[in-house]
């Protein structure tokens, strides 16, 4: 059951990030011209778009040659976490100007991207630090107890 769990997660969230990097190169491309006041907007989302689905096109690789797929996941991973902090740096920098001289729903959409990777991100985080706990709390439990060849006799009898 843990693994059907964890297969139906991962292609839920392949399909989102799939269907979202789609929705980021569909609307950068239709507004490239469409927001003077920080015209890389759109070519983010076209970029973000284009490496989030260089990231899932790698998946299969990972069968064939899984040490190239890692190397080649990890420079992508490292130029989308850059882009996703220009990105950050492009959309919230015009946040406090209304109106925006910037098309409505690519602003919103690139904001809106932002906040869900935060979001994301943060999830990741957490989970990361709660297995982490999970982990320590695991390892001093089993710390703490006296393997049986290292107990006196006096002990083992006390045990029983």
């Amino acid at each position: 059951m843990g693994t059907s769990a964890t297969s139906g997660s991962q292609i839920f969230t392949a399909l989102l990030w799939t269907a979202l990097s789609i929705a980021m190169l569909i609307i950068g491309s239709m507004h490239v011209d469409n927001c003077p006041a920080e015209p890389k907007i759109p070519i983010y989302l076209i970029v973000a778009g284009v490496f989030h689905l260089l990231g899932l096109a790698l998946s299969p690789l990972k069968f064939v040659a899984e040490k190239v797929a890692y190397a080649i996941g990890g420079v992508i991973g490292l130029f989308s976490l850059c882009w996703f902090i220009a990105g950050s740096v492009w959309v919230f920098r015009i946040y406090q100007y209304n109106p925006r001289a910037c098309n409505d729903m690519v602003y919103k959409f690139a904001f809106g991207i932002l906040i869900f990777e935060y979001i994301f991100l943060a999830a990741l985080v957490a989970v990361a630090c709660l297995c982490t706990l999970c982990v320590g709390c695991l390892e001093a439990h089993t710390d703490t107890e006296v393997p049986s060849t290292m107990r006196s006799p006096e002990d083992e009898e006390a045990l029983k």
